[in-house]
C-alpha cells in the first residue's frame, strides 16, 4: 500500500492510497510522481528493522537521506510520523549516512560552508529558463541537455548567497526528478509537468 511518499516520507491524502501504478497524484511535500516503487523493504517480513525518527528534518534533507540509502543499495520504507524503517544488518552504515548529512546541515547552520557562488546562481537561472521552455515543449532536446548540465552542478553545489538549505534541497530534488524523467525517457506529460513544478518553484528565487 501506498501511505506515504517513497522520497520525502510525507503521508498521501487517503483517497490516493494503494498500489503502485502510474499516476500523476504528486507528493504534497516534495512533488514526487509515483511511478514504480524504489527498493523498498517489505512489511511483515522476518528481518530485523530499526527505525529513525526524522520527524524534524526538513523535506529536503529527508529526501537527501532517501537517495543516499538507494545510492547504497538499502531497502527501507517510510511510516507514518516520517519514520524511516530499515534492516538491521544496514543499521551502521545508514547510523554513518544521516550523520553525514546530519553535519553538513549544522556546518550550514553555523556559517562554516561557503555559498556555491556565481556558479551555483547561473546554475539556478538555468534551471529556470530550461523548465520554462520545457513545460511547454518537452521535446526540445536542445533545453533537456542544458538542463541536465544545470542539475549536475547544483547537485553538487553549496546553496547561492540567499538561499536557504532547506530551498536549495528542494531545488535539488525537483531538478533530479526532472533529470530523471528526461534520462529515462519519460512520457510527455509527465516532463511537462515536473518542468512546471521546477518552473513555478524558482519563479520567485531567480
Amino acid at each position: 500500500m501506498i501511505i506515504c511518499c517513497p522520497r520525502c516520507g510525507a503521508q498521501f491524502r487517503e483517497d490516493f492510497r494503494g498500489e503502485w501504478f502510474e499516476s500523476s497524484i504528486r507528493c504534497p511535500d516534495c512533488a514526487l510522481t509515483v511511478t514504480e516503487p524504489p527498493l523498498m523493504l517489505a512489511e511483515g517480513n522476518d528481518e530485523e528493522e530499526v527505525d529513525y525518527d526524522l520527524g524534524e528534518w526538513q523535506v529536503g534533507e529527508r529526501s537527501a537521506a532517501t537517495t543516499a540509502l538507494l545510492e547504497a543499495d538499502i531497502p527501507y520504507r517510510w511510516e507514518q510520523g516520517l519514520i524511516l524503517v530499515v534492516p538491521v544488518v544496514a543499521e551502521e552504515e545508514v547510523d554513518l549516512l544521516l550523520d553525514e548529512l546530519e553535519e553538513v546541515e549544522e556546518l550550514d547552520e553555523d556559517g562554516g560552508e561557503a555559498d556555491g557562488g556565481a556558479d551555483a546562481q547561473e546554475a539556478m537561472g538555468d534551471l529556470f529558463v530550461a523548465a520554462d521552455r520545457l513545460q511547454h515543449d518537452p521535446l526540445d532536446d536542445k533545453m533537456a541537455a542544458d538542463l541536465l548540465i544545470a542539475a549536475g552542478t547544483v547537485s553538487v553545489s553549496a546553496p547561492p548567497y540567499g538561499i536557504e538549505r532547506p530551498t536549495w534541497r528542494q531545488i535539488q530534488t525537483l531538478a533530479a526528478t526532472l533529470s530523471t524523467d528526461l534520462e529515462e525517457a519519460a512520457d510527455e506529460d509527465t516532463v511537462s509537468a515536473d518542468a512546471r513544478a521546477l518552473r513555478e518553484y524558482l519563479r520567485d528565487l531567480v
